[in-house]
């Protein structure tokens, strides 16, 4: 059961006034109540809220509920390698209609990059005397017209892009935009548009820049695109030396549960169809079929 706090609604209330309401419930998620404490100390969180030691604990509570028409998850933490990515991604998967802000006390580029590939809309930094989370809220779903779609056009066609960028992780954000605008025109499931494969390019191209190239300015790393109705592919080759991807640990045994590294390439195998190491660990190619094709992942494309 999630833990109550001294707050008038406790979790188990909150749980039972969301199907009520129309309007936006407010869960906040910390492991650390020392920090969330701090937090509060130095800004107001929303009113009506209800306290989650988890993500799995949230999702528990969640997942009883009859409907839920719009929330939001404030995760207070002190790190953004504090947050859990397999819990936030479920999290994610079952809960779409989820709006999740992370407030942190620090956060390097490619836990930044992670979160927002899974699906966090805000990362709020310190100071925390200026975070206006009542505004982080009101602000968090844009009101964007779109033109009307064809329901039978991109089974007609394929995309193909190329991209050769430098060593900067500041340019995997843009690719992941890219990529899950053309999933969603080519009709693949909002959980692989959303979060599944933005996550698994996010880790193959952070990979490629990190530990492949070293980060070093003078290196690139190419991207191609394939998009169809029926398949996605990507490959991401770097200019680094190459490794074995046989000695790659599973993060889920003994010490490697703790550590923050080492779960982009299982991260990747649980998420995509395909995932295949080239020319010596230099080249990723990784492949997701679209089970929304004829219904069963099969495609002419």
């Amino acid at each position: 059961m999630a833990k109550k706090s001294s707050d008038p609604l406790s979790a188990g209330a909150a749980a039972n006034a969301v199907p009520e309401r129309r309007d936006a419930a407010v869960f906040v998620v910390s492991s650390d109540p020392a920090f969330l404490a701090y937090v509060r100390s130095q800004c107001e969180l929303p009113a009506g809220r209800a306290y989650f030691e988890t993500l799995s604990q949230l999702g528990e509570i969640l997942s009883e509920l009859e409907r839920i028409h719009l929330a939001f998850v404030v995760i207070v933490e002190r790190s953004g390698v504090d947050i859990d990515p397999p819990a936030l991604r479920r999290l994610r998967l079952d809960f779409p209609q989820l709006v999740i802000i992370a407030v942190l006390d620090e956060c390097d580029q490619r836990s930044s990059l992670r979160l927002q590939s899974i699906g966090v809309h805000s990362i709020l930094l310190p100071p925390f005397g200026d975070i206006d989370i009542d505004r982080e809220i009101a602000t968090a779903i844009p009101n964007v017209p779109q033109f009307k779609r064809h329901p039978d056009l991109m089974r007609r066609g394929q995309a193909r892009l190329d991209f050769v960028i430098p060593s900067d992780l500041s340019y995997v954000l843009g690719i992941n935009h890219t990529v899950s605008l053309l999933l969603k025109e080519f009709g693949f499931p909002l959980q692989d548009v959303r979060v599944n494969i933005p996550l698994a390019c996010d880790e193959a191209i952070t990979n490629a820049i990190v530990h492949g190239n070293k980060r070093d300015p003078d290196k690139k790393v190419a991207v191609k695109i394939y998009v169809s109705h029926g398949r996605f592919r990507i490959r991401v080759s770097d200019q680094g030396e190459g490794f074995d991807v046989s000695r790659v640990e599973d993060p889920r045994e003994g010490d490697n549960v703790h550590r923050a590294s080492g779960r982009g390439v299982f991260l990747m195998k649980n998420i995509m169809d395909v995932v295949e190491y080239k020319e010596g660990g230099r080249v990723l190619e990784l492949e997701k079929l679209n089970t929304h094709a004829n219904g069963n992942g099969q495609s002419r494309a």
